[in-house]
């Protein structure tokens, strides 16, 4: 870890701990939760992937434009995929008999917003 980073990796253990007891509660799994995403957020410090600004000490990711259309890209394939997970849910419920909602599509579009990110930067 690099000390002039502390102020990043202060705040990002800040938030991934906050996130995970506001998700999870406070109990065992938080803790691991919280572990996982500061542990994603040091990838994504330390990966090369951003350009670094310590103008901004709290944000110092800054995406060239190379970044920017990963991004443009997983944002597309999310909305689409979170899209036709929700228009197929309410079919779904009826041949599985289980009640699913639109909470389930968000989620997936999510995942699959981070997940392409993470493919596409891997690429190179």
């Amino acid at each position: 870890m690099k000390k002039e980073f502390t102020p990043y990796y202060i705040s990002r253990a800040l938030l991934s701990f906050l996130f995970s007891i506001l998700v999870m509660g406070l109990n065992w799994k938080a803790l691991v939760f919280a572990t996982v995403l500061f542990g994603l957020f040091l990838l994504y410090l330390h990966s090369g992937w951003f350009s670094i600004d310590l103008k901004y000490p709290l944000a110092p990711l800054r995406r060239d434009t190379r970044g920017q259309e990963i991004q443009r890209k997983a944002l597309i394939f999310s909305v689409v995929v979170g899209t036709l997970i929700y228009l197929s849910t309410a079919p779904l419920s009826g041949l599985v008999g289980l009640s699913l909602s639109g909470n389930i599509a968000f989620s997936i579009g999510i995942i699959a917003y981070f997940a392409t990110q993470f493919v596409l930067f891997a690429r190179a």
